[in-house]
């Protein structure tokens, strides 16, 4: 079982949300007195490092399929001409 996340029930009662790593099942556990606090705020911040609009890099264009084996060079960016 590793913890994946906290949530809070009623009276401000954290529980944590395990999953069993062999068969994925979910199971809740409530907090302890003992439990290490700074733990259980990182498990709760988790969600807030990811970013939910996945920002993936722009996928690289496809190779020619008109039968040309050759590929066009990337293009270079633009330069603007310095004003005199």
């Amino acid at each position: 079982m590793e913890p994946i996340a906290v949530t809070v029930r009623g009276e401000g009662r954290w529980v944590l949300i395990h999953r069993c790593t062999n068969c994925g099942r979910l199971r809740l556990n409530k907090t302890a007195g003992d439990d290490n606090v700074l733990l259980l705020m990182r498990l709760a911040a988790l969600p807030l490092t990811m970013p939910f609009i996945p920002f993936a890099a722009e996928p690289e264009p496809e190779p020619a399929t008109n039968g040309n084996s050759s590929q066009t060079p990337p293009r270079k960016p633009r330069t603007r001409k310095a004003k005199a």
